[in-house]
């Protein structure tokens, strides 16, 4: 009886658990002094990985390369911050 009552309530919050690994694109792609090469911030919670991070940037670089006219891009180099969580990534885009 204990196991099944351990598994309604785990099954009743693992909608709330899932919901709370989130990763939120911050701002736009912003431009450094490399041709083609921007960087983006994707903010995490306490819960989301950088795995979540990155799925996140690379769906927002298939948008970013429609937009421009990009045929591919590659992500350079990753910086996780603790406060605010966030992961900073430098994408090289070609043409």
């Amino acid at each position: 009886m204990r196991k099944i009552l351990l598994m309604v309530v785990l099954l009743g919050l693992l909608p709330f658990i899932h919901g709370c690994a989130t990763a939120t694109y911050g701002k736009a792609f912003e431009p450094t002094s490399t041709p083609g090469q921007y960087t983006s911030k994707i903010y995490t919670n306490a819960f989301a990985s950088q795995k979540e991070a990155t799925d996140r940037v690379n769906e927002e670089s298939k948008k970013f390369m429609a937009e421009k006219g990009y045929k591919s891009y590659k992500i350079i180099s990753t910086k996780t911050e603790t406060f605010p969580s966030a992961v900073t990534f430098v994408v090289q885009f070609t043409k």
